[in-house]
């Protein structure tokens, strides 16, 4: 009789941050429902793994959930797989934390469960060669990814039975291929689809083995799955099926057929991840025709035969992509920078520095977290945290220096209470201020950017419309919305969001047109280089729109620290010979979490939330938040127009299409009538 081998596998994972019910909801939905199942199937084995952070809020809730785990694991039918403790992107943290997290989740799953972990889940399955190293060193001995990785190697579908091995400066590790196939038809499709496709693999010496190992979340969580999984029973029918036909299908841990098969030969991997992370990675125009290939391969039926010669982006594409995402990046590099040279080996400190590199923040696909500002927020708390507690600024400082590697110096200011950087080359915006007590970045804002899935707003479903299809559909096949017309909120921005950006505005400009991003800019200075004169000091010769000419403007902006307070101050000088008679912007950007709180709010004199749309006239405004206590004064001088408006992204994840709050525009506004040779200086402050 044919027989095959099924490794079978969950990971799950919350990111660093989540809210509290989050983790109740999938723990209700997914982790317990599985385990109960499971438990009544004792011929079934398989892996599973957490990551650190969602481990320990699991075993601190639910201690009874973690005694059941280990009772599994003594039995022989559960593996229990390591990875880094913050489940970060491994290739693209140092090498030092990547061994050390592995090593602390390692550490901790034998504290809970009594077993050294063997196998490792990488996350994201984000691959490239040089990782074998830091794993092995990490004590991993083998890890799974997807098969694309193999098939961008050149391997074909049928060489993909087994394991290989691999290696860099002479480390060898053991990588697995994860089943595409598999991947799509657990728990989607009828169970004995998936039992049909694992007996087509069968061989007479049995030593085939196909791997499925994926989001544990899939199985209650995503939209219409738990109906799916527990209501209708697919995972209580797909393992009585794996039992029934045990005589042929061999359920086997990894370990178990890493010590009784050899590997089928030695491979070197590209760099890679799954398939659909590959097409998200790419830049939005490359992404677009990307994806109109694969549809016009798949229309002309060779689309399968074809895939494996086919490669999106590479996850560090996201670094370029997203200018938001390589900030937070190239701040956990600035925070490794002070570790190294002040020799820091505090776990407290390490903690909180690697919890900055939880991977969801980082990036962005149907999954992703880069959209959702409390991940951003948990990233700059943890990094704040670290920095603190390594270089507290007990005396104020200045550094200069290539803070966001682009070729170009940034200029950091710092004190005890706050810490702001400063782009020169674009715009001389404040790219973050950080209240450094309370390891807040209140500017933490996304770009509202054209995304490809965009085209398919007009035609997402809601979660009821899905419910009525009568079963559960994989995320990449159908487009949902948590709410219908969002088409309104759809802009995009012609610059990036950061603070201090510099406007001119013309009589016509109108609060709307601006806040849809479509107003007629009448200046050269938003997103235009500025000369560094001083340490704080900015200077730019620009130009500014009058009747039909460009005259020239200069302006120069400073920025001071006074321990809670940063000052700024603006120079501009009329140098052309003509009357310029035109309003200037600072357009700042706070992001208080929350649109619509009403413990989050903007006060006038009366309070307004976050989403609150209005012109102001005001010589100061405060902007509070009152759960991370953060109070925060804008003052000016003297009365000015202030132009107010909440900034909506609008992004898709695994549950649809849905409106993110971003953070809120405050424009302060001066109207400026500077003779030739004439120039003004303004004022603007920011008090915590």
């Amino acid at each position: 009789m044919n027989k095959v081998n099924f490794l079978f596998g969950i990971h799950n994972h919350q990111p660093v941050g989540n809210f509290g019910f989050v983790v109740e909801n999938a723990y209700e939905k997914s982790y317990k429902p599985f385990i109960e199942t499971l438990e009544k199937h004792s011929k079934v084995k398989m892996a599973i793994h957490f990551s650190g952070w969602l481990l320990d809020e699991l075993a601190k809730r639910y201690p009874d959930y973690i005694k059941s785990i280990r009772k599994l694991v003594e039995k022989g039918q559960l593996e229990l797989f390591t990875g880094g403790f913050y489940e970060p992107i491994i290739p693209v943290i140092p090498e030092e934390d990547s061994v050390n997290q592995i090593k602390k989740l390692s550490k901790r799953i034998e504290e809970l469960f009594g077993v050294h972990p063997r196998g490792m889940w990488l996350a994201e399955r984000v691959w490239e060669p040089q990782i074998s190293k830091a794993l092995k060193m990490a004590g991993v001995e083998y890890v799974v990814v997807d098969d694309s990785h193999f098939k961008n190697a050149g391997h074909y579908e049928d060489e993909l039975t087994g394991y290989y091995v691999t290696e860099e400066a002479g480390y060898t590790l053991k990588v697995f291929p994860i089943s595409k196939k598999l991947r799509y038809l657990i728990p989607f499709e009828n169970v004995n689809d998936t039992i049909s496709f694992l007996q087509s693999m069968a061989t007479k010496d049995g030593e085939n083995a196909l791997v499925m190992f994926d989001d544990g979340e899939k199985f209650g969580v995503w939209p219409g799955t738990y109906e799916q999984v527990y209501t209708k029973a697919w995972l209580e029918d797909f393992f009585s099926a794996l039992e029934a036909n045990s005589e042929w299908l061999n359920m086997i841990s990894f370990s178990e057929y890493v010590d009784k098969y050899n590997a089928i030969g030695r491979t070197y991997l590209p760099i890679s991840s799954y398939s659909e992370m590959m097409e998200w990675a790419l830049p939005t125009r490359a992404r677009a025709d990307f994806e109109s290939l694969i549809e016009t391969l798949k229309k002309d039926g060779t689309f399968e035969s074809m895939e494996m010669f086919l490669k999106g982006g590479i996850w560090r594409t996201f670094l370029s992509k997203y200018t938001e995402s390589n900030l937070m990046h190239k701040k956990m590099l600035y925070i490794h920078d002070l570790i190294q040279k002040e020799n820091i080996n505090d776990q407290k400190i390490l903690d909180e520095y690697w919890k900055g590199q939880c991977n969801d923040s980082y990036w962005h696909g149907v999954f992703g977290g880069l959209y959702l500002p409390h991940l951003r927020a948990a990233v700059y708390e943890h990094l704040i945290k670290a920095e603190m507690m390594i270089d507290p600024a007990e005396r104020a400082k200045i550094e200069q220096f290539d803070y966001d590697k682009d070729g170009l110096d940034e200029i950091i200011l710092k004190n005890k209470k706050m810490e702001i950087v400063v782009d020169p080359d674009y715009g001389a915006r404040v790219l973050e201020i950080d209240l450094r007590d309370k390891a807040y970045n209140v500017v933490n804002s996304l770009t509202r950017r054209y995304e490809v899935y965009h085209e398919l707003i007009s035609k997402a479903i809601t979660n009821e419309q899905l419910e009525k299809l009568g079963k559960a559909k994989t995320i990449h096949d159908v487009v949902l919305t948590k709410e219908e017309g969002l088409q309104k909120y759809l802009h995009t921005d012609w610059y990036e969001r950061f603070s201090f950006m510099d406007h001119f505005f013309g009589d016509n400009a109108t609060l709307e047109a601006y806040a849809s991003s479509i107003y007629p800019e009448q200046g050269d200075f938003v997103n235009q280089p500025y000369d560094t004169i001083g340490k704080s000091k900015f200077m730019r010769h620009g130009h500014v729109w009058v009747g039909s000419d460009w005259l020239p403007i200069d302006l120069e902006k400073e920025f001071v620290l006074k321990s809670n307070i940063l000052e700024v101050s603006y120079k501009i000088k009329n140098s052309s010979d003509r009357k310029v008679s035109l309003w200037f912007g600072s357009e700042m950007t706070f992001n208080l979490m929350s649109g619509d709180s009403d413990d989050r709010y903007f006060d006038w004199g009366e309070k307004h939330n976050a989403s609150y749309v209005g012109t102001f006239e005001a010589k100061n405004v405060s902007i509070v938040t009152e759960y991370e206590k953060v109070h925060i004064n804008v003052e000016t001088d003297e009365s000015v127009k202030y132009w107010m408006y909440p900034i909506y992204t609008i992004s898709y994840s695994e549950g649809g299409f849905e409106k993110v709050y971003q953070g809120t525009s405050l424009t302060p506004m001066w109207k400026l009538s500077l003779l030739p040779d004439e120039e003004t200086i303004l004022k603007l402050r920011i008090k915590v």
